[in-house]
């Protein structure tokens, strides 16, 4: 079990800057319908039910244009940049000192796991989810202020992948049976990035909605 006591206080940070190219969409992947909501809709919803977050601790990254009703957007402030400038623009217009950084694609993030690793981040720069030796979820982890100075350093060298990062980071690596506690399944880390993705993830909507929707 998770002492919610001890969770600090975040923000979460949504990376919402995709071109949704292979989804073959003429629109934002983020609006499309899913579990008779918007995708991005449903992953705010999920995540709202994480201890210690609100509507007011949620930044979206993204173009205004598309999300501007969600209330607290922000732009690139490096643009074109990908994940990692992503990643950067949440946490420098973030208050708190640790941040979530998510997928505005992962509908099926498990609350409890996004505590547990919110409690793990005390004196650390990064908690990451990784499996084995070759497999890590950055976009599923707790990042702190403290990556800003690196990721700044490596966004202006044009070093763009998020592993680039980690040398010179602190991390707390939150290992495979760590995770299983929490989500066996492994489905947090599901993102949807093409048809079949959607497929599959409506398969798991039903069983997702009995455990973690209905109230």
């Amino acid at each position: 079990m998770v002492n919610k006591k001890k969770i600090s206080p975040i923000s979460v940070i949504v990376l919402a800057g995709g071109k949704s190219s292979r989804m073959g969409l003429d629109k934002d992947k983020g609006h499309m319908p899913f579990m008779g909501i918007g995708l991005l809709d449903r992953v705010i919803m999920n995540i709202l039910r994480v201890a210690g977050v609100s509507k007011h601790k949620i930044i979206i990254v993204g173009p205004k244009e598309k999300y501007a009703h969600y209330g607290f957007v922000v732009e690139d402030i490096y643009p074109g940049k990908g994940p990692l400038g992503g990643i950067f623009s949440g946490l420098k217009y973030s208050k708190t000192f640790y941040n979530l950084v998510i997928g505005y694609d992962m509908p099926f993030i498990e609350p409890r796991l996004v505590e547990y690793l919110i409690v793990q981040s005390i004196g650390y720069d990064l908690v990451l989810p990784t499996y084995g030796r070759n497999w890590y979820e950055p976009l599923c982890a707790i990042y702190s202020k403290d990556c800003l100075e690196i990721i700044e350093h490596n966004l202006k060298k044009g070093l763009l992948a998020v592993r680039d990062i980690f040398p010179s980071l602190k991390i707390r690596w939150i290992g495979e049976e760590e995770i299983k506690k929490f989500d066996p399944d492994f489905h947090s880390f599901f993102n949807i990035n093409c048809p079949d993705d959607f497929i599959k993830a409506e398969k798991w909507a039903i069983e997702w909605r009995e455990k973690y929707v209905q109230e």
